[in-house]
């Protein structure tokens, strides 16, 4: 199904040439009101940021399709005119990560990934996402607190506070910490007021908009479900499904993994960067309650549209994995599409790929290449860290014996490839 729609499917923008100069005039204007010596370090900061951002462009890290990017793209443009604002100061992408966000920049581009989009159920929820996004931009959010952080570390008194831990001939390393948390719990506070302030914009922008507030609320269900790991399928499930044996040894949990990172304590539970949402979401009934707001929940298509939208952001942030070889992400995602898609044959032929590939990787002694050797959880339900325990945990025999099975149990379904 996903190949039948490739010729729809572009990860090239056509305005590089244009966008690139917008970049440059903008981080000019903004440093026109900074100190030489903020200057400086500012603009270095932001060119690094816009070389990175425009590499992406050049590399896939985008999508560019003719079905998500202008459903998604008319969504945000309905909020601009609405609010009367400029749409030449804007630019809207959508970022091919799984990953449940949505970000912007210091420039007035905002980027939705298409990992939040698998989890809104209207428009009217996209739009308050997209809404809180430009609250960021339109406050000055990233660069008030790009600059402050800036000033702060050319300040005399934090130079000051490093030379004299520098002098220090004994627990250097332990106040550098210190002075290292206290740093990022001021940064993380402050990060939270802007969040509640985004919201707080965001809202109004939202209020001007043709679209309803009555599903609204539900989207910080959406974030929470998302951050406790919430799935479709289990590891468990999906062997169950395919009559694939699983042995309970291959995924004992106090098995050290062998490319798996250490567990990373957080500082303090009080610096998560957003507020909770709980709060969050009391704060926007709260809102919509004293301030009504009729309208609709669809204005560009209709759900039958954000369906189909839906699955090409589930195909398409699968083959972003692919693209960027991280297999043991990819046959994840392949799983919980199939859970999805259980008949489709672009799934079972991709899934079936792969574990060739991770056996390929397995015999060379490169699983760690294409296996996520950073990935932490500390939600005992994860179950992308359950695959990637299990991953470790087989002998090539057993991954061998594995990708047999699947074969032989969806074969009608399997395309093998003539190359």
């Amino acid at each position: 199904m996903f190949q039948a729609s490739a010729q729809n499917v572009t990860y090239a923008y056509k305005n590089i040439k244009g966008y690139t100069a917008f970049l440059q005039k903008i981080s000019e204007e903004n440093a026109l009101f900074l100190n030489k010596k903020t200057q400086k370090t500012y603009q270095e900061f932001i060119n690094e940021k816009n070389t990175e951002l425009i590499k992406r462009l050049n590399e896939k890290g985008f999508l560019f399709d003719t079905i998500a990017y202008p459903y998604l793209n008319s969504i945000f443009n309905h909020i601009l005119e609405k609010n009367s604002l400029d749409k030449n100061r804007f630019h809207f992408f959508v970022d091919r990560t799984s990953i449940v966000n949505a970000y912007s920049y210091e420039d007035g581009t905002i980027v939705c990934n298409l990992g939040l989009v698998g989890l809104m159920e209207n428009e009217s929820q996209l739009a308050m996402v997209f809404c809180h996004e430009l609250g960021h931009v339109l406050l000055k959010h990233v660069n008030t607190a790009l600059v402050r952080q800036l000033e702060k570390y050319n300040s005399p008194e934090f130079l000051e506070q490093l030379k004299h831990i520098e002098k220090q001939k004994y627990n250097t390393k332990k106040q550098l910490e210190n002075l290292l948390v206290n740093d990022v719990f001021d940064r993380r506070k402050h990060s939270r007021s802007q969040e509640s302030a985004a919201d707080s914009l965001g809202m109004l922008l939202f209020s001007n908009t043709s679209y309803s507030a009555q599903a609204i609320p539900a989207i910080f269900n959406f974030l929470d479900s998302a951050v406790t790991k919430t799935t479709a399928c289990t590891i468990h499930a999906f062997f169950e499904q395919e009559n694939i044996g699983l042995d309970e040894n291959w995924l004992k949990p106090e098995k050290k993994m062998s490319f798996g990172a250490a567990e990373k304590k957080e500082i303090t539970d009080s610096l998560k960067t957003h507020p909770d949402c709980a709060k969050r979401k009391i704060a926007m009934e709260s809102f919509f309650w004293s301030r009504p707001k009729p309208g609709i929940d669809f204005l560009v298509g209709n759900t039958q549209k954000l369906t189909q939208v839906k699955k090409v952001a589930l195909f398409d942030e699968a083959e972003y994995s692919k693209d960027l070889d991280n297999l043991g992400l990819y046959l994840y995602q392949l799983i919980q599409n199939n859970s999805v898609f259980p008949s489709n044959t672009y799934i079972k032929t991709a899934t079936y790929n792969t574990m060739l590939s991770l056996g390929k990787h397995f015999k060379a002694h490169t699983l760690y290449e294409v296996v996520n050797n950073q990935y932490v959880s500390s939600y005992d339900n994860d179950q992308y860290a359950v695959l990637l325990k299990l991953l470790d945990n087989l002998s090539l025999e057993n991954l061998n014996e594995i990708t047999n099975t699947y074969y032989q149990n969806n074969k009608l379904l399997i395309t093998i490839s003539k190359n």
